[in-house]
């Protein structure tokens, strides 16, 4: 299914020392992609590489598809538009140029990119394909939307669409469509039979979009919104599933999303909102009649607002809400180590090498200790959320089930599914007991705050009900249980 990058080179500039050139074994470069608008940097054509066809495998024995998990795929599939796309499946659109909120039956709901990406990925976790699956009838043509929606986007833009004022861009930020397009057709690459061709232009379309418009910090000028730190969470981890599927991404490019990882997770941690989440978890009363996108009236608006209102605190685009924010920079630390574990594998192999020069044996020490120190980092921000999420109120964000709860639940299931063990197995549980019985009668999930949708909380729960379906390289997987096991060397005493 993919391909992992540039051995060794690729580590070292995520993590900011010296490429390894000399023991890189890689075909010959592309041209790279456009350089960053603001970079300091010209972009290093020497750097980017593509790799070769990666080991992948689940990371747990994935569970047969669940009753709820069966209904939720069905009603997406009944509800794809004659397009290929997906529209949001109803819930308030921003009203243009005068701003403010416009609902009801006489409301345009058109196919939109995002939601259609949440769709293809759900069915694709399930195990749908454009070319196998029951539904992959409906994967082909989901394709067929989004490479066409990418061919016509201008090249000197974020955006993929000419489609505004959707919940999504207006929650989560208005590129979310270019980094959801990034994720799904990362994952889809060499699997969509004679889409193939179509789905790598535009993959290396939506990468260079990217690359030309990311800042020095891993962020985006203008990104704004009520929780922008989760669509940036979702490029992060683009960037890395793309890179690691044999795509051009710059070394420069992944190590700006390493830094605003680290940076996320290093930073001064929110406090917690102070309300408690209605009985059965997540689960809390409706939105007030006439205000689909209002938290829930046992949600915590006071907190917000002391905060600087709803439409963004804390200063790290969350909102407020710790679960936002913690998921985005845990996950994304994990998805910034799957894409250097490998290389840093590599790098050990050389250090015992008595045929390795001494020059390479120092650059190699280099990236081992640096990708220790990541290491470090991720397990830490890891160790953190994992003591956040027995929390009750931190399970329950901004007070009640939006789109932003699911995909914050997500992040962090795939953070942990990789190492499996006691962490993961309570963590999932907690989600198989909670996500049904939010489910509503005729299968789907509904919003009851900010991104109210049905499409993207029918996808992004199911993805969390199927995060035990995630894919890794195997290298990878190897190393994380390694760690793992060393982790809990140290605490007998939390063994059970």
């Amino acid at each position: 299914m993919t391909a992992l990058f540039r051995p060794l080179a690729a580590t070292a500039a995520v993590l900011g020392v010296a490429t390894l050139g000399a023991f890189a074994l890689t075909d010959e470069p592309k041209p790279p992609p456009p350089k960053p608008a603001d970079a300091e940097k010209p972009l290093d054509v020497s750097k980017i590489r593509p790799g070769k066809p990666a080991a992948w495998k689940y990371a747990v024995d994935p569970r047969p598809l669940t009753d709820a998990v069966k209904k939720g795929l069905k009603w997406l599939a009944e509800r794809q538009n004659t397009d290929g796309g997906w529209s949001q499946g109803g819930g308030w659109r921003t009203g243009g140029q005068q701003g403010g909120r416009v609902e009801g039956k006489e409301v345009q709901d058109p196919s939109d990119v995002g939601n259609t990406c949440m769709v293809l990925l759900a069915l694709y976790r399930a195990g749908n394909t454009p070319t196998e699956g029951d539904y992959k009838e409906h994967v082909k043509k989901g394709v067929k939307f989004l490479c066409e929606q990418v061919e016509k986007a201008k090249a000197d833009d974020l955006y993929v669409t000419e489609v505004r004022n959707t919940q999504l861009q207006s929650k989560i930020g208005p590129y979310v469509d270019t980094f959801l397009t990034t994720l799904v057709l990362s994952e889809l690459k060499d699997r969509a039979g004679e889409q193939n061709k179509a789905l790598a232009a535009a993959l290396d379309k939506t990468v260079g979009k990217i690359a030309k418009h990311q800042k020095e910090d891993g962020t985006f000028a203008n990104n704004a919104g009520w929780a922008p730190v989760l669509s940036q969470g979702v490029c992060n981890k683009a960037l890395g599933r793309a890179k690691l599927n044999g795509v051009m991404v710059a070394d420069e490019v992944l190590a700006r999303a390493g830094k605003q990882s680290q940076a996320a997770a290093n930073g001064p941690a929110a406090p917690a909102a102070p309300s408690a989440p209605a009985a059965g978890g997540v689960v809390a009363t409706a939105a007030p009649a006439g205000k689909p996108g209002a938290p829930a009236a046992s949600g915590p608006t006071e907190f917000y607002a002391a905060r600087g209102g709803l439409g963004g605190g804390g200063g790290v685009g969350d909102a407020g809400v710790p679960l936002y924010s913690g998921s985005q920079a845990a996950g994304n630390l994990q998805d910034v180590l799957n894409t250097v574990q490998v290389d840093a594998d590599k790098a050990r192999k050389v250090v015992a090498d008595p045929k390795a020069s001494k020059e390479q044996k120092t650059e190699a020490e280099k990236v081992v200790k640096r990708a220790e120190e990541l290491e470090k980092d991720a397990n830490a921000a890891r160790g953190r959320v994992v003591a956040q999420a027995r929390e009750a109120r931190f399970v329950a964000g901004a007070g009640s089930n939006g789109g932003e709860e699911f995909l914050s639940f997500l992040n962090i299931g795939e953070m942990l599914v990789i190492k499996s063990g006691k962490d993961w197995t309570d963590w999932d549980g907690k989600m198989q007991e909670m996500l049904p019985k939010a489910q509503d009668k005729d299968g789907s999930w509904s919003g009851h705050h900010c991104i109210t949708g049905k499409t993207f909380c029918t996808a992004s729960a199911l993805l969390v009900l199927m995060t035990d379906r995630t894919q890794f390289p195997e290298d990878v997987i190897k190393a994380a249980r390694e760690e793992a096991k060393k982790i809990e060397e140290k605490k007998p005493e939390e063994k059970k």
